[in-house]
C-alpha cells in the first residue's frame, strides 16, 4: 500500500516540490551528522557502467599506500579493512544513512572514503554536504532516460560531483560523452585538472598490449609517455581494463608509486556478484556465473567478456526490472537469444509491475529459440537457477544475469530475501547432493 501511495504522488505532486523535499533532507542529514566528509578525503566514482569494480579497485589502491579507507558501493561497503554487504538495494544509499556511514569512517580514523555515485542521487541531493577531492567518471552512456529529460541531463548531472574543493577530475578519455563533461568540468572549477585514461594514443594514462583470457585482463600502462608497468587484473572482460586505468588514474593523481597500485590489483580476487564463479564441488564440470549485468550495453559486454571460452554450451537465465525502461527488456532477451544456446526468462525485481507482463516483453526479443526445447519460461527465480544447472552438462556455462549480490527482491510492497549466489550454491548442493 504504502509502495503504490508513494508512485501516485509522484505522478500529481510536481518534481520541483518533490527535489526540494529531497534537498532539505540531504541538508538536514549533513548537519545532524556533523559534515564528517569535511574530515575525509572524498573519492567520487560515477558513470554508467563499471562503477561497483572501480571503487572496490581503487579502495584496495588506497588500502595498499597504507590509507584507511571507507567504501559504499551497490555491492558491498568497507570500513577499515572490514567488508559487509550492501543491504540497502541502492547504488548511492540515503542521505541519513550516507552521512552516518561517513561519521563512522571518522570514527574509525579513515582518511579516505570512496563512494559510488548514482545519477539518481545527484539530483536528489543524497550527496549534499560532501565535497568530492576527485571525481571519476568510468563512461557515460545515456542511460535511466525513463527518469532523466533526456541523454544530456543525465550527463551533465554528473557535474554537480565538482565543487571548490575538486582537484582532480578523471575521465574516460576514449568516448565522446565523457570529453563533453570534461569541457564542462572546468567551467565549474577553472582550478580542476583533467586527467584522460582509455587506449589511444593521447590519453593522459594509457594501456596497451591488452591481453584477455578466461578468468583476468592484463595490460601494459603509461603516464604521459612514461611507462608505470605491467598490471593484471585477476576479473575478466575487457571492460574490466578501463575500470583498472580509472582506478590506476586514481592511484597516480594521489601520488601512489605504480608498484603499491600494480601489487593492489593483482591482490584483488573479485567483486561480489561482478562475473562472480560459483562453485561447489571438485565434481563440478561446468561453470555458475553471477553478475549484475541488466541493461544491454552491460549484457553486451558480460555475454561478450564470456562466449569466447565456453567450452559447450551457454545457458543464461535473465529476467527484466519493473518501474524501469520498458525497452531494455525485450533488448535483453535479444542479446541472450544472440548469444546463449538456452534461455530461461524468469522474475527479477518486478517492484509494482506484473512479473508475467515482464518476462513477456523480455520474450519478445527471442526469436531463435524454440519453447521447451531451448526456451524456458519460469516465473520462481530459485526454480530458474536449478532447471539451470539441472540442465547443465560438462563443460556448459551458466550465466546469471539482473541481481548480482544483491540481498533482496523487490516484488510489490515486499522486499524479500533473496541472494542468486546463494540459490545456485543451493542448487548445486542438491545436484552434487553435498
Amino acid at each position: 500500500m504504502f509502495y503504490g501511495l508513494k508512485l501516485f504522488l509522484k505522478k500529481i505532486i510536481p518534481r520541483e516540490f518533490i527535489l526540494w523535499t529531497h534537498k532539505l533532507r540531504g541538508m538536514a542529514a549533513a548537519y545532524w551528522f556533523g559534515f564528517p566528509a569535511r574530515k575525509l578525503r572524498v573519492i567520487g566514482v560515477a558513470g554508467t557502467k563499471g562503477k561497483t569494480t572501480t571503487v572496490n579497485l581503487i579502495t584496495r589502491v588506497l588500502e595498499r599506500a597504507g590509507h584507511k579507507a571507507a567504501m559504499f558501493s551497490t555491492a558491498n561497503m568497507r570500513l577499515a579493512g572490514e567488508e559487509s554487504p550492501n543491504t540497502e538495494k541502492l547504488t548511492t544509499p540515503s542521505p541519513f544513512f550516507l552521512q552516518k556511514f561517513l561519521r563512522e569512517a571518522v570514527k574509525k580514523n579513515c582518511d579516505y572514503a570512496v563512494i559510488e555515485v548514482s545519477s539518481h542521487a545527484l539530483v536528489q541531493y543524497r550527496l549534499w554536504g560532501i565535497d568530492f577531492a576527485k571525481a571519476v567518471i568510468t563512461n557515460l552512456m545515456p542511460d535511466h532516460l525513463d527518469y532523466h529529460k533526456d541523454a544530456a541531463e543525465y550527463r551533465d548531472i554528473h557535474l554537480r560531483m565538482i565543487g571548490y574543493k575538486t582537484d582532480a577530475v578523471i575521465v574516460n578519455g576514449d568516448e565522446a560523452e565523457s570529453q563533453k563533461l570534461k569541457v564542462k568540468s572546468q567551467k565549474c572549477n577553472s582550478k580542476v585538472k583533467i586527467m584522460n585514461f582509455g587506449l589511444r594514443e593521447g590519453d593522459d594514462l594509457r594501456g596497451y598490449d591488452i591481453q584477455l583470457n578466461s578468468n583476468c585482463v592484463g595490460f601494459k600502462a603509461e603516464y604521459k609517455n612514461n611507462y608505470l608497468g605491467d598490471f593484471i587484473l585477476n576479473i575478466p572482460g575487457k571492460f574490466n581494463v578501463y575500470n583498472s586505468l580509472a582506478a590506476v588514474s586514481l592511484g597516480v593523481s594521489e601520488g601512489i608509486e605504480p608498484d603499491k597500485i600494480r601489487k593492489a590489483l593483482i591482490c584483488v580476487r573479485g567483486v561480489p556478484g561482478r562475473l562472480e564463479n560459483i562453485k561447489v564441488s571438485d565434481a563440478q564440470d561446468f561453470t555458475v556465473i553471477v553478475d549484475y549485468a541488466h541493461s544491454p550495453d552491460s549484457l553486451k559486454n558480460v555475454y561478450e567478456a564470456i562466449k569466447p571460452y565456453v567450452k559447450n554450451r551457454l545457458i543464461a537465465v535473465l529476467g527484466g526490472t519493473g518501474d524501469r525502461d520498458k525497452t531494455y527488456r525485450s533488448r535483453a532477451g535479444a542479446l541472450a537469444d544472440q548469444f546463449a544456446d538456452i534461455v530461461i526468462a524468469t522474475n527479477e525485481d518486478p517492484y509494482s509491475e506484473d512479473p508475467e507482463a515482464i518476462m513477456d516483453q523480455v520474450l519478445s526479443g527471442i526469436k531463435n529459440k524454440k519453447m521447451g526445447k531451448n526456451l524456458f519460461r519460469i516465473l520462481d527465480r530459485k526454480e530458474a537457477i536449478a532447471k539451470a544447472v539441472g540442465l547443465a552438462q560438462k563443460g556448459d556455462t551458466i550465466l546469471i544475469t539482473g541481481k548480482g549480490s544483491e540481498q533482496f527482491m523487490i516484488w510489490g510492497e515486499k522486499k524479500i530475501p533473496w541472494d542468486d549466489r546463494e540459490a545456485a550454491r543451493e542448487a548445486l548442493k542438491e545436484k552434487f547432493k553435498i
